[in-house]
């Protein structure tokens, strides 16, 4: 994830898994992008020069990703808690796998059961179901 911080004149790049290739493999992707991202701020702010020469480039210098697989679940945590700067808490004690999995399963419980969900019900009736098997197995298991 890239993040454009317009107070610290820098470019942030929230790699969890701290390619080493930096410059080749995030430049000129990120340029392409933030092409777009600064047409887009210049709109928005005309009253106000915002001089992109002299933003710098800002990455993790430490592995904070203990799998290959988690990177979405990273993204998703730095978008919700990106309070404009940089929080090295957020990979600081991020790196137990446990701590992804509680953040996987609170993200999958937001969207199965939003409001707004239109397959929330049919969802519940099926885990619900499915629980109850469980539990069947279970009683029988014990019972033996």
């Amino acid at each position: 994830m890239i993040c454009v911080n317009i107070k610290a004149e820098r470019f942030e790049v929230l790699d969890s898994l701290c390619h080493k290739d930096f410059k080749e493999y995030y430049k000129p992707m990120a340029y392409r992008v933030l092409q777009y991202a600064i047409n887009y701020m210049k709109t928005q702010f005309a009253e106000k020069t915002i001089k992109w020469e002299r933003f710098t480039w800002f990455n993790l210098e430490k592995v904070t990703q203990p799998d290959q697989i988690s990177c979405g679940m990273y993204i998703i945590r730095w978008m919700r808690h990106w309070e404009g700067k940089y929080n090295s808490a957020l990979t600081k004690d991020w790196k137990r796998i446990d701590l992804i999995n509680e953040e996987r399963e609170c993200l999958m419980l937001d969207i199965i059961l939003d409001e707004e969900n239109l397959e929330r019900e049919r969802i519940m009736k099926e885990a619900t179901k499915y629980c109850n098997m469980k539990n069947k197995k279970k009683d029988l298991k014990g019972r033996r």
